[in-house]
């Protein structure tokens, strides 16, 4: 068997496997965090984390001046077509212990959209009562667009089930869909860069901010539930650390010195062949 073709067939059994395991766990259920890396702030995209590279952070909700919920987040990439993800959770003076999933299923390239599949909400049951606690499974596709002004935004599109189902939705086909927006400023004197992230789930509008710097620490700041008729918004403010940036250097120097090597034996051959 050829190579590809062994790859192919190694990633769709590790497909396979990974999809029975999320039908396996949909009698059980979670709290959803934000601020994930690959995601914007309640949604989702169809982006994931490169192998080995990992997020964590802790994650504060506030309402009606109290905190409500607090949590602590790890998510990893897993083969460069997987991430899965961790969650403690602390609510109501409980704590609990949390899951997620997702599997890209094609990559953006050209006009053609990223698109995945994923499952929240895997872990304890918390509240029964409500469906945002429920295990959830959703499909997104993500686009870059590079448009007029605005030059490079990304946009999100995906539709799911329980904690993706509002009451009350924007129109007869929004009932259960998501639509997203966030836009990168690169800040090259601070090292730093900038997401301005704006989402629409159901009839609730969220709107954030994300800021990450070279060293992988990042801040992120959200309000939700704007336009939803709460009367009370949600502000949430979170911390974290990724790893991205030092993989990419290790990344770098390990073909620096392939290279090296490389062009010492190239060398090395060339005063040999001159000796003789």
């Amino acid at each position: 068997m050829k190579r590809g073709h062994s790859i192919k067939l190694e990633r769709l059994i590790i497909c396979f496997i990974i999809c029975s395991i999320l039908i396996n766990f949909t009698q059980i259920s979670y709290a959803f965090s934000y601020f994930h890396r690959t995601g914007l702030l309640e949604t989702p995209t169809a982006y994931i984390l490169d192998n080995g590279v990992f997020d964590t952070g802790i994650d504060i909700l506030i309402s009606d001046s109290k905190r409500q919920e607090m949590s602590f987040k790890l998510d990893f990439g897993l083969l460069n077509f997987s991430e899965f993800g961790i969650v403690c959770l602390k609510k109501d003076n409980k704590d609990f212990i949390t899951g997620n999933a997702k599997v890209i299923l094609a990559r953006e390239e050209g006009i053609l959209p990223a698109f995945a599949f994923g499952v929240d909400n895997i872990g304890e049951d918390i509240d029964k009562k409500d469906d945002k606690y429920s295990v959830s499974f959703y499909a997104v596709i993500s686009k870059q667009f590079n448009l007029p002004l605005i030059h490079l935004i990304n946009t999100n599109l995906g539709f799911g089930n329980k904690r993706y189902v509002d009451e009350e939705s924007i129109g007869k086909y929004l009932h259960g869909g998501f639509i997203g927006l966030n836009k990168d400023i690169l800040i090259t004197s601070r090292d730093m860069r900038l997401s301005f992230i704006g989402e629409i789930k159901g009839n609730g509008i969220n709107i954030g901010l994300k800021c990450l710097l070279k060293s992988g620490l990042g801040v992120n700041l959200a309000v939700g539930q704007l336009a939803s008729g709460e009367e009370v918004n949600q502000y949430h403010f979170g911390i974290s650390f990724t790893n991205a940036q030092i993989i990419k250097e290790i990344s770098q120097s390990i073909e620096l010195s392939k290279q090296a090597v490389r062009i010492s034996n190239e060398a090395k051959s060339k005063a040999d062949g001159n000796k003789n």
